[in-house]
């Protein structure tokens, strides 16, 4: 909409200066080709430069519009970022059935997963190396009533507990591993 009234005001300034130049010619007694000619000239200089420092100023007002929206948007994750402490493994191997439970503060791990409506963040901060990020798409609600987000290798089945504690269950393809995961904030 802004774009649209930058537009009619530089077609304005076009016609203003159109016909000033015009009357201005005339006046010095300049022939009609010649006042055509630089009256033309003149207004599409004018139309050319409002055009790009109107063109300037919307896009500078896009820019922070997109910056406050892109801030709200990190403060709405920010409330959504869980944090998992405890875990119940299980793993499927040629040996059998393997358990494992605990907590990740005992071995000095971190697992965050930020939730939104249509995607799930699994981070796992590695010291001194380049964190394990892992995206998933939202897929859709499954019958048990959890949300259900998938990957490449990895679909999340994630249940709500209360308002501050959520349930992911990870389950891995490509290692045959179920993690069952308590969260909260």
């Amino acid at each position: 909409m802004s774009g649209l009234i930058i537009f009619i005001i530089c077609m304005v300034l076009a016609v203003l200066t159109y016909r000033k130049v015009s009357n201005r010619s005339r006046n010095k007694g300049w022939g009609n080709f010649r006042t055509l000619t630089l009256s033309l000239l003149m207004s599409f200089i004018v139309f050319c430069v409002s055009i790009g420092i109107g063109a300037g100023v919307v896009s500078q007002d896009k820019s922070t519009d997109a910056k406050s929206s892109a801030a709200g948007s990190i403060e709405k994750n920010k409330v959504n970022v869980y944090t998992c402490n405890k875990f119940d493994a299980i793993t499927q191997t040629r040996q059998g059935t393997k358990r494992n439970s605990g907590y990740y503060s005992d071995k000095g791990v971190l697992i965050e997963y930020t939730l939104s409506d249509n995607e799930l963040i699994e981070r796992m901060p590695i010291p001194g190396d380049k964190d394990s990020i892992e995206t998933a798409k939202f897929n859709k609600i499954a019958d048990d009533g959890s949300r259900k987000y998938g990957s490449q290798s990895t679909n999340y089945f994630v249940y709500v507990m209360n308002d501050s504690s959520i349930k992911v269950i990870s389950v891995n393809f490509a290692a045959d591993m179920t993690i069952t995961q308590i969260c909260s904030k």
